[in-house]
């Protein structure tokens, strides 16, 4: 694209979305998209999907990762997006989610209470192996159980970065909070 600054006014009017792609050892080379298509494509991709992006003037396919995308506070229309170039030999670090499923039975009787103490964990692996999430079976948890950050299986190829003995799911026991009597004046 060649509209910058005030310009890409114009392009939004036109149902255009103004674009960066970078990465490591690549120039920043300004973009831009159909906003219909690119919003489609966005909502089906997720955040760790790779994007195959065609440029013009460029002789193959750019593989990107969706780093931040800008909407409009009130319409939620997409104002810009970066994307970061990969290259498909060199690891990359990313966060994935972190997905509870079951119900253990301590905190079905209300004995317990399940506490996830982290949502995302950092993971580094090659853009192929890149997943959205990881899913732990907390089913079959108790009080006092523990799942830390070694606990958790992940495909081959996928390295969890985060220290090994950081807590990500435990079920404590359920303490009721008792008021106290205010003293007599």
């Amino acid at each position: 694209r060649t509209a910058v600054g005030s310009g890409v006014n114009a392009l939004r009017r036109a149902g255009k979305v103004p674009a960066i792609v970078y990465g490591h050892n690549v120039p920043n080379v300004p973009v831009q998209l159909d906003a219909r298509e690119v919003s489609n494509i966005l909502r089906r991709a997720g955040r760790n999907t790779l994007i195959t992006l065609n440029i013009a003037g460029k002789d193959a396919p750019q593989m990107v990762l969706t780093r931040e995308v800008q909407r409009d506070p009130i319409r939620r229309t997409i104002q810009h997006i970066d994307f970061y170039a990969v290259s498909m030999t060199e690891k990359i670090s990313a966060n994935i989610n972190v997905v509870c499923v079951g119900e253990p039975e301590d905190v079905k009787s209300g004995i317990g209470v399940l506490l996830q103490e982290r949502d995302t964990l950092e993971i580094e692996c090659l853009p192929s192996d890149l997943i959205e999430s990881v899913t732990i079976d907390v089913s079959r948890m108790k009080v006092d159980d523990v799942v830390r950050v070694k606990d958790i299986i992940v495909p081959p190829g996928i390295t969890l970065l985060d220290d090994p003995e950081d807590e990500v799911v435990r079920v404590t026991r359920f303490v009721e909070a008792k008021e106290e009597e205010a003293a007599p004046a």
